[in-house]
Formats: C-alpha cells, structure tokens, sequence
C-alpha cells in the first residue's frame, strides 16, 4: 500500500511540476544521440525544449550542442541554424564554428557561411580555425566571383600556409583582376613547393601560352597592315619576346605530358607552340598523336 502511495504522489508531483521529467527525457536524448539514433534523440531534445520554454528552465550548454548535432544530422536547417546562433552568443563557443560552418557548406548555404566567418572574424584566436576561415573565405568569395575580396582576403592571411587549392584561387584572382604578372610570380612560388601539383601546372602552361598567342596575333595583325622594313624590324623584335613565353609554356606541357601523356589537351597545345616556333618535325609529331 506504502508504495502505491508513493507511485501515486511521484505521478502528482511530476504532474504538478512538469520540469521532473526533464531529466529523464534528457537521458533518453542523449541515449540515442551517442546510438546516432538522431531522429529518437530529435524527439527528446525537442520535448525537453519545449518543456523548458514553458518553464523558464535554460538548456544546458552541452545539450543545446547535441540538439544543435542532432539537426544537422536530420537536415533540419533552421533549426539547427538557431541553436549555432544561440551557442555562438557565448565566446566560450567559439570552436563551434567549424562544423556550423561545415554544415551550412554541405547545405550549399554560401551566404550563410560567408556572413558567419565575417561576422566572428575578429573573435577567432585559434591558429588552426583562423587558418579554416581564411580558406574558406577565399573560396567563397571566389564562387561568387568576388576577385577582389579574394585578393583581400588572402593578403590578410599573416603566417599562415594555406592549402595549395587555396593558393591557386588566389593566383586565378589576380589574373581574373588583370594582375597576370603577379599571378604568374605567386604560380612559381607555389610550384616550388609542389613541383607536381597539375592544376597549377596547367593555370601556367596556359597562362604563357595565352599571352603568347595573343601578343604573336597582334603583332601580326598590326605587320599585315603596314608591311615594310622598319615594321618588319620591329615584328622579329616582338617575335622574338613572344617566342620566350612559348618556350615556356611548352617547358611545362612536356611535364605535363609525363604526368598524362594520352592527354589531347597538352598535345593539342604543344602543337600550335611548335608551329609558332618554326619546329615543324615536333609539330607533326604532335599531329599524328591527334589522329
């Protein structure tokens, strides 16, 4: 009887007190979130925020993260997006901010992610997170096309070393803002450090190939308009000039090739180099692997 007595009292006062059953309902939030269990976990966590809204009870730092995990699990955007928010008001949560970050990225959020590493910028001490949100940045800004944030960005970086992809964002930025000089010498630079690394291999075999062709066809161009010995002299001058950047470009396509050698691309490329070089032999050899 003693005991149906208690039972009965226990039901009353959880009754009377809904915030009772907040520990329980914890417990079993937590339960399934460490199972990965995030939908049964979802469940708890919502009911057990609710709860406490009616009740003026605050969610506690770790569950607040749990919840805020368990969203992102689901997908639940949102929400999950507010409690980031929420976290973030502490500084003491500052580390959150790489998988906020990482979660808005896998959302495809690019606004969203851009304004959230701008808006803490300044509260980022960690040499490894400030190291993230300046690649991130950088990458960001160059989806949307923003060169000369990227630039900014990247010249804001102080010691930090950067993943080369980040690097080569970079170097197209400064050619994308007509900065070619530039982004050729930051190309080289990057190239001693990894020798074999294609894309940058690629942005410069093109770069000098580029500037190449169009220098050789304005200069031709304009010889054609106006034939005579001082703009014939003036031609085999700038030729001349033009033919370095061509050797250039055809220096990093054999490498290239060793690397790919099936690649038409690279082959195509080292064709028209050879012809712009009077090497007429390697020019058809360069043919026939086309065919």
């Amino acid at each position: 009887m003693k005991k149906i007595i208690i039972g009965l009292l226990a039901i009353a006062f959880v009754a009377c007190n809904p915030t009772a059953k907040l520990p329980s309902i914890q417990e079993a939030g937590d339960l399934a979130f460490n199972q990965a269990d995030y939908q049964k976990a979802y469940t708890q966590y919502a009911e057990y925020a609710a709860i406490a809204e009616a009740n003026s009870v605050e969610l506690s730092n770790a569950m607040k993260i749990n919840y805020a995990q368990t969203c992102t699990n689901l997908g639940k955007v949102d929400e999950a997006k507010a409690l980031y928010d929420e976290l973030l008001l502490d500084d003491s949560n500052t580390k959150l901010l790489a998988e906020y970050a990482q979660f808005l990225q896998r959302e495809g959020l690019i606004n969203d992610e851009l304004a959230l590493w701008n808006k803490y910028s300044d509260k980022i001490n960690d040499p490894s997170l400030k190291k993230l949100m300046t690649e991130r940045l950088i990458f960001l800004e160059n989806s949307k096309e923003n060169y000369a944030a990227v630039i900014e960005t990247y010249t804001g970086k102080g010691d930090h070393t950067l993943a080369k992809e980040a690097e080569l964002v970079y170097i197209k930025a400064l050619e994308n803002t007509k900065k070619g000089h530039a982004a050729a010498k930051a190309c080289n630079s990057l190239l001693k450090t990894y020798p074999y690394y294609t894309e940058a291999l690629e942005w410069k075999a093109r770069y000098y190939y580029n500037k190449a062709e169009n220098k050789y066809q304005y200069e031709m161009n304009k010889y054609n308009k106006k034939k005579n010995n001082t703009t014939y002299a003036y031609l085999r001058r700038e030729l001349k000039k033009v033919s370095g950047d061509f050797r250039i470009s055809r220096d990093v396509f054999l490498k290239l090739r060793k690397q790919d050698a099936a690649n038409k691309s690279y082959i195509r490329h080292l064709k028209n180099i050879y012809l712009r070089l009077d090497m007429k032999a390697e020019a058809a050899k360069m043919d026939k692997l086309l065919k």
